[in-house]
This record gives C-alpha cells, sequence and structure tokens, in this order.
C-alpha cells in the first residue's frame, strides 16, 4: 500500500520533501497544492475546496481496482484534526494544536479536574530554571522493578516513565515551551524520587491550564468562507484566558513538521482525505 501510494503522487507529479517524506508538493489547475499523508489518510493544503475536491478524486481514481465501480477515496472537508493534531481554521488565522491529546493524557492519569494550586487565571510555568537544577542535585530514587519504585508509583499515583514520553507528542508537535521541562525530567525515568515525581505534577498542572495552546498564525488576506474572528492577532490574544508564549506564532516550519512553509500553508486551507470508510458528519 505505502510503495503504490508513493508511485501513485509519484505520477500525479507530487515531490517528496527534503527531510518529510510523507509531505509532498505538487500542481492542480495552475496552482500549488500541499499534501500531507499518514498510511492512507491525507491533509490537501490549496486555496479552494475545489481543487481539493479535484486532488481527491484525481487520486481516487489511480488507487482505484478494475473490479471497484467507486473510488476507495472520500473527501471529508475541512479538517479539524490530523493525525493527533487539531486544527482551527478561521477567516484570518489557521491554529494548530494538541488540545485533544493534552485532554486524553490529563483524564488517563486523573489530572482532568482543577487543581488546589490554581488560584488565578495566571498558568503556572511548566518548570522553574533554579528548580530543575535543584533536581539534578537530589540523590536518586528506587531504581525501576525495585519494591520502593512500585511503592513510590502507587503513592503517587503515576508511573513516571510513562508521563515525559506521552508530553513529547505536544512539544515536537507545537509547545516549544515545554520542552526545557519535558527533556529535563525525562533524565531522571529510571530512578526518580518523590521531589522528582512532585515537580513532574506540576507540570501537569500547567498542561491543564495551557492545553489549548498551540501555534497560530494569521493569514494576510481573510478568507470569506470560514467563521470570523472579529479582532487582531494581539486582541484575540488578550481574549485568551491565559496568554499563550510569544515565539508561539513564529515557530511554525520549525517545530510543526507537517509545514515546510509557514508563508504557503496560511494562504491556503486544510482540506481532509481518506481512503478508508469515513462517514462525512
Amino acid at each position: 500500500m505505502e510503495e503504490h501510494i508513493s508511485n501513485v503522487l509519484s505520477d500525479l507529479g507530487f515531490t517528496n520533501a527534503a527531510h518529510k517524506k510523507n509531505v509532498c508538493t505538487g500542481a492542480f489547475f495552475g496552482e500549488k497544492v500541499l499534501l500531507v499523508r499518514q498510511v492512507d489518510d491525507f491533509a490537501v493544503g490549496c486555496k479552494s475546496e475545489s481543487t481539493a475536491k479535484e486532488v481527491c478524486g484525481t487520486i481516487g481514481r489511480k488507487l482505484a481496482l478494475h473490479n471497484e465501480a467507486e473510488p476507495p477515496f472520500e473527501c471529508l472537508g475541512l479538517v479539524d484534526s490530523f493525525d493527533g493534531c487539531d486544527v482551527l481554521q478561521t477567516c484570518n488565522c489557521i491554529k494548530v494544536s494538541a488540545e485533544s491529546c493534552m485532554r486524553r493524557l490529563l483524564k488517563a492519569h486523573n489530572w482532568d479536574n482543577p487543581s488546589p494550586n490554581e488560584t488565578s487565571k495566571k498558568p503556572t510555568p511548566p518548570s522553574h530554571w533554579d528548580d530543575v537544577t535543584a533536581l539534578f542535585a537530589l540523590e536518586s530514587g528506587p531504581e525501576e522493578n525495585a519494591p520502593e519504585h512500585k511503592e513510590l508509583e502507587q503513592r503517587m499515583g503515576f508511573g513516571y516513565r510513562s508521563v515525559p514520553g506521552e508530553i513529547t507528542f505536544a512539544h515536537v508537535l507545537c509547545r516549544a515551551d515545554i520542552g526545557h521541562a519535558v527533556t529535563a525530567f525525562a533524565k531522571f525515568s529510571t530512578a526518580p524520587n518523590e521531589l522528582h515525581c512532585k515537580a513532574l505534577k506540576h507540570l501537569a498542572i500547567h498542561l491543564h491550564q495551557t492545553q489549548d495552546w498551540g501555534i497560530i498564525c494569521w493569514r494576510s488576506d481573510p478568507v470569506k468562507d470560514l467563521p470570523h474572528v472579529p479582532c487582531t492577532p494581539r486582541e484575540f490574544y488578550d481574549e485568551l484566558p491565559v496568554t499563550p508564549p510569544p515565539h508561539s506564532l513564529h515557530q511554525l516550519v520549525t517545530l510543526n513538521t507537517w509545514f515546510q512553509s509557514a508563508a504557503e500553508w496560511i494562504e491556503r486551507n486544510l482540506f481532509a482525505t481518506t481512503s478508508t470508510a469515513v462517514p462525512v458528519n
């Protein structure tokens, strides 16, 4: 399947990105089209829905077997999520976040209810530099598989090793602000002590307060057919319950591996297609 789809895209003139083989560029009706795929699910970046449907139809016809009356491919409309990434598309901006992923992680560890420490709308920092430095100076805790280690997990209510790994997805996708904390806490995975666990729970509080943070790119020209956000970028941030870090506006290219060029993607709408039988809502 992987090789067949790759050959189909190549025949249609799509070219893989240098370092991400699942990201492609091509041209339809004289318009540049950007495409990202996860096995047989696709997200297409283009300026009009008609172009997206033509891309979908062309790929579907190429994928169809001789005994199939209908192409095994379906256009699902505007993307709101893809491969674990949440996408909000409005007339004047596109927002990429890991909100759904964060909600699932918090619920899995019973951290989805507000903490008593959340006394204001201002979020706690994921970690303080001095605190992390002090954590490295602490003695190691009990080794994994030791009875003391299992007792620590039961007392704290979670297994330390799994949490940094679960958070890494959001960090790589769109959350540079938690990168230092995640990589630092991961170093204690084999033998954490109680203070390491408490520091990791502090990061969980930060994630609960900021689970809707992400990368927002503002269009140079509004798109009339999409929902309207009646404000400027600065006003939009001021209306949020928490204030995202300023650098979240500028790291689309370096952090989100889907988008090879921020300027190209934010001028296009994203449309989902799939070769599996998923109903359109």
